[in-house]
């Protein structure tokens, strides 16, 4: 048999990454049940231990649990059933996990939202699904307040971020914070009044299916206009249970979560992971990147996941001896980490004491959160490492839909158990992204342009909404992934971070425009600026070197905190 007639290697078919999972695990079932059974059924016998950990207080796992009823049952009280959508609009706070866990007890279904976002928004997000409840944080309050009335909100609680805190913290809070006062009316009431409700009210038992929905979280709205994610319990059980086979964590280390919990990484990868395998929760409601060496102290933190966002600043703070010895698992996700920017971090981490390097993985909203990790074993630079062991990854031709073999770049599509169910009210959309195979598999399509080496190994290049479509003198079309032009100047000494854009340009269709923030300035900007240009020339092929280079402050930012592309795309 000659070459051209060698059957094509599948990576989705071989699925080589499998070698790195003990063979023990492999046939381990995923645990039936609702993400309120798989918290209950992990920690029941474990009342005593810490499961959160907020400002100055304690929280154990029998106080979270009858926490959990007392919200459960005031829900109840103001008429809030199975299968109804209740919308939440809350910081990393105790009351956002207990009204999350107490909403999924009762077979309700929790609508996830931005605290801060515009009132036109959460307007917009409470008519979609007609939720008659709303539970926000008390900094939502003034935003909201005048415009309720336009809502299908029939019952508003506000929520303080003091509220598990003792008195004296709470006066302080008062006077520091000057909180917005609320004015309690029909419909409107403070969280004390709502769980003052549920007062002798029988609950049932939790009989939700695993299939049932459990959440709706919305997507960032880079790529265009949000859309509500549904996903089940099966969903948000899967993405913890199958992260954690691959990395060890013992009962009562500590997680910090560093991101709110309305994002399905925070929620999936930070708290239910956290909280189910008995870990001390650490909650941050507005967390600082510069107090990174203060929270780990302060909290005894062991594990983290975090986006780069919030890695990159601890290259500025100060080392301290061992400050980072009791780190375990330490993860970035949510965008791409260049490969100098994470030798840099582990460096700065090892200088500290760590033993461990920084983990990434990659994951979106519509896979519920992380769908492949990179472990102790395997942590290739540049990586976004395996896929989770009951998760399944290929590699398509973006124009023909045809599978691709190892090395051969094209579209990352996933399949498994934490697929979402699809776009609320939107299956036209669901439809576009997620296709059905002769098999019955469910593949998502990522948009994200990679490939998967022979170890199973998956890299990021590029983002295919993010194509720079380029025509050159005679008339050639190029795409252009500016994930490349961005690792290419980020080798530039003086480049701190940078993002490269398409600007429209009447011959050529568009050109590559690079926006710039600056480390230091060691020479001019005119010289930088030069500097960038000659490296570019050496590494790139000349029409992807950018001749237009903005030199700004900082990068805009979603409220997700990943790099408002949409944004740079309209100053260009």
């Amino acid at each position: 048999m000659n070459n051209t007639e060698r059957p094509l290697r599948l990576p989705s078919v071989e699925r080589p990454w499998m070698k790195y999972y003990k063979a023990e695990l492999i046939n381990q079932p995923i645990p039936s049940g609702t993400v309120y059974e798989f918290l209950y059924d992990n920690n029941c016998e474990y009342p005593d231990d810490i499961a959160i950990l907020y400002e100055n207080i304690k929280i154990t796992y029998r106080q979270l649990f009858r926490q959990i009823d007392d919200c459960a049952r005031a829900f109840k009280a103001i008429g809030v059933r199975r299968n109804d959508i209740v919308t939440m609009a809350m910081i990393s706070t105790p009351e956002a996990i207990v009204v999350f866990y107490a909403l999924n007890r009762l077979g309700a279904i929790a609508n996830l939202i931005h605290p801060l976002a515009n009132a036109e928004d959460i307007c917009f997000y409470l008519n979609e699904v007609k939720s008659k409840v709303f539970v926000m944080f008390n900094g939502t309050w003034p935003i909201v307040k005048d415009v309720l009335s336009k809502s299908s909100v029939e019952k508003a609680i506000v929520v303080s971020p003091v509220e598990a805190l003792s008195p004296a913290i709470k006066l302080v809070y008062q006077l520091k914070a000057h909180p917005p006062k609320v004015k309690e009316a029909q419909g409107v009431m403070t969280w004390k009044h709502f769980l003052h409700l549920g007062k002798g009210v029988e609950l049932p038992s939790p009989l939700r299916a695993d299939d049932d929905w459990a959440a709706i979280s919305h997507t960032g709205g880079t790529t265009g206009a949000p859309k509500g994610v549904i996903c089940t319990n099966f969903n948000y059980v899967a993405v913890p249970w199958q992260a954690t086979l691959g990395r060890q964590h013992d009962r009562q280390e500590s997680l910090m979560v560093t991101l709110p919990p309305f994002i399905n990484y925070s929620l999936a990868n930070s708290i239910i992971e956290s909280l189910s395998f008995g870990l001390k929760t650490v909650l941050i409601p507005k967390y600082e990147p510069e107090k990174f060496i203060e929270y780990i102290t302060r909290y005894s933190v062991n594990h983290i996941p975090s986006i780069p966002a919030y890695w990159k600043p601890i290259l500025d703070l100060p080392v301290k001896k061992d400050c980072y010895s009791k780190l375990g698992f330490i993860v970035s996700g949510g965008e791409g980490l260049d490969v100098s920017t994470e030798e840099a971090i582990n460096e700065r981490l090892r200088q500290g004491g760590a033993k461990v390097e920084l983990m990434k993985g990659t994951g979106m909203t519509e896979l519920t959160s992380g769908v492949s990790n990179t472990y102790a074993d395997c942590n290739v630079k540049g990586s976004v490492g395996i896929p989770y062991i009951m998760t399944n990854c290929r590699v398509v031709d973006v124009q023909t839909g045809e599978e691709l073999s190892y090395n051969e770049e094209g579209e990352l599509c996933f399949s498994g158990p934490t697929v979402m169910v699809g776009y609320y009210n939107n299956q036209e959309a669901t439809d576009e992204i997620i296709k059905t195979d002769a098999d019955g598999a469910r593949w998502l399509h990522s948009g994200d342009i990679g490939y998967i080496n022979e170890d199973g190994v998956i890299f990021i290049t590029g983002r295919i909404k993010r194509l720079i479509m380029q025509k050159d003198e005679n008339g050639m079309v190029s795409k252009i992934f500016p994930e490349r032009i961005e690792g290419v100047i980020s080798e530039c000494p003086d480049v701190n971070l940078c993002c490269v854009v398409g600007r429209p340009d009447n011959e050529r269709i568009h050109i590559p425009k690079a926006f710039v923030v600056l480390k230091n300035k060691t020479m001019s900007e005119d010289d930088i600026r030069e500097e960038i240009i000659q490296h570019c020339n050496k590494k790139l092929p000349v029409y992807m070197v950018p001749q237009d280079i903005e030199f700004i402050e900082n990068m805009p930012r979603t409220d997700r905190g990943k790099i408002d592309y949409r944004d740079l795309e309209q100053r260009a």
